[in-house]
């Protein structure tokens, strides 16, 4: 709380410095899901048509908009700690702030993301359910899961600058084993149990089956998944921070 200035500044620069020289700046939020989502609602509408849920459209910004916020997220709060090197190295500062300060200044792309999301709710007349409560705890579930990722991810980069690209490639793949474009239910089909429960490791996977369960099926959660995304969450903000506070008395060196 003492430094909430220096935090605030780290945030609005990130923020800035992102969107520099932009002609579009800000709305590049809204293009690249409406982009992605007509490309996707293409493929799985016409081109190899595999409709598996009514609103397909909003079915598939349920699970791109959590995917984007992880995506908006993991690659600069990697390099987070070496972007800042030269105020690390000259001015005394508590260090935890650098990858918090990236992680919250997504936020306001993620709530931009939603408006998007809560448009197509309205434009294909989804009913509304209660259920939509749950949506503030999911999403803050997926903001402790990249929390953890940040600060773990941008201690070790520091150390091992091969970290980013293996970041890199991890994001591409956790795309096709995230259900951005498929339903948890037919993986859970398809998979056996053991695999299954390997596949729910992803938080993702669980927040975005419940996501989908509380806004167009009018259900909460399923239990098993999303505790275990939960879990996972807890564990990965943990293991975070704990690698983080070892290593940055050597961050300088």
């Amino acid at each position: 709380w003492r430094y909430r200035y220096a935090l605030r500044s780290l945030i609005l620069k990130d923020f800035r410095v992102r969107y520099r020289n932009m002609s579009l700046g800000i709305f590049w939020s809204i293009l690249n899901p409406l982009i992605m989502l007509g490309v996707l609602v293409i493929v799985f509408s016409y081109i190899h048509p595999q409709r598996q849920a009514n609103y397909f459209p909003v079915f598939l910004l349920l699970g791109l908009v959590p995917f984007n916020f992880l995506s908006l997220v993991v690659p600069p709060s990697t390099a987070c700690i070496l972007d800042h090197a030269h105020l690390i190295k000259k001015v005394a500062f508590p260090r935890v702030i650098i990858p918090l300060a990236v992680v919250l200044s997504q936020i306001i792309h993620l709530v931009m993301q939603l408006c998007i999301l809560f448009l197509f709710v309205f434009l294909f007349q989804v009913p509304l359910h209660g259920t939509l409560v749950w949506l503030p705890l999911i999403f803050l579930v997926e903001l402790v899961f990249l929390l953890g990722i940040a600060y773990g991810l941008s201690a070790m980069n520091v150390f091992f600058r091969d970290v980013q690209y293996l970041v890199q490639s991890g994001l591409t793949v956790l795309f096709w084993f995230t259900p951005i474009f498929y339903a948890l239910p037919m993986v859970r089909t398809n998979l056996p149990a053991p695999l299954y429960y390997l596949y729910l490791l992803n938080p993702l996977a669980g927040c975005i089956d419940a996501a989908r369960r509380a806004v167009l099926e009018g259900r909460g959660p399923d239990p098993v998944a999303f505790g275990i995304a939960a879990g996972v969450a807890v564990l990965a903000l943990l293991v975070g921070v704990r690698v983080f506070t070892r290593r940055e008395g050597h961050f300088a060196e």
